[in-house]
């Protein structure tokens, strides 16, 4: 069953325009009495029947409810330095679908200020667009929410008794595996640095407020990097009783 993502609430009959309502008719073309999954983003669902397929409008009427699902805890963000805009799409896509509740874009010392100056209001409403159609492509009933760039000395601020920061840092030797007690937190924040990394003065500033992790001796790409660390915390995070 197709999945759509609807961002205003669910109600017993609720029409689809625009771009949405193109992909329902002209891309998946889907017909009249054929059935759709609809998500809000927040944890509500329902399974709707196309009642009437119109130009520029799709009328939906709801079969059944699903049950609201619940976000995982701690929530997954990650701050990933501003790298190629086709790269940093890959990074997005990919950690949405791994299930990251935010995305930061993270200004650091190392980040290319082309690249910076390309994160503009289009540039992060196609983002969110991507965003939302890997949720709704994985299965997911949950937006990751994008939010606008950041530097690391504002992402270092958000350290807190209910918030981890975890470094990962490629100038270490070897992979280091601690005992991360990442169920303690309501939060954990992944850091992820630009091509060449972080800086030395950055790295000092922020390995006494951080878990500092290594992804192995190869060096990634920014975009490698991201799902990988993504991937590699949520295995740690043990399911909720």
């Amino acid at each position: 069953m197709f999945r759509i993502y609807y961002p205003e609430k669910l109600s017993e009959f609720i029409s689809i325009t625009g771009s949405k309502s193109h992909k329902i008719s002209s891309v998946l073309r889907l017909k009249k009495g054929e059935k759709i999954y609809i998500f809000d983003g927040k944890g509500f669902s329902q399974i709707m029947v196309i009642e009437e397929i119109n130009k520029d409008e799709i009328k939906l009427r709801k079969v059944s409810e699903t049950e609201k699902k619940i976000k995982k805890n701690p929530e997954i963000i990650l701050a990933i330095s501003i790298i190629k805009p086709s790269r940093f799409e890959i990074a997005v896509e990919k950690t949405a679908e791994l299930g990251v509740t935010k995305i930061i874009p993270l200004i650091t010392k190392n980040t290319n200020d082309i690249f910076i100056r390309r994160m503009n209001k289009n540039r992060l409403d196609r983002i969110k667009n991507i965003s939302i159609s890997a949720s709704e492509q994985c299965g997911s009933d949950f937006i990751t929410k994008i939010e606008n760039p950041h530097t690391l000395d504002e992402i270092a601020k958000l350290k807190n008794d209910e918030t981890e920061l975890i470094l990962f840092y490629e100038n270490l030797n070897g992979r280091i595996q601690g005992n991360i007690e990442v169920n303690k937190f309501k939060k954990l924040i992944i850091l992820i640095g630009p091509e060449g990394g972080f800086s030395d003065e950055e790295y000092s500033k922020l390995k006494n407020k951080s878990t500092v992790l290594s992804l192995g001796d190869n060096i990634l790409r920014t975009e490698t990097a991201a799902i990988c660390a993504v991937h590699e915390i949520s295995t740690l995070i043990r399911p909720t009783p």
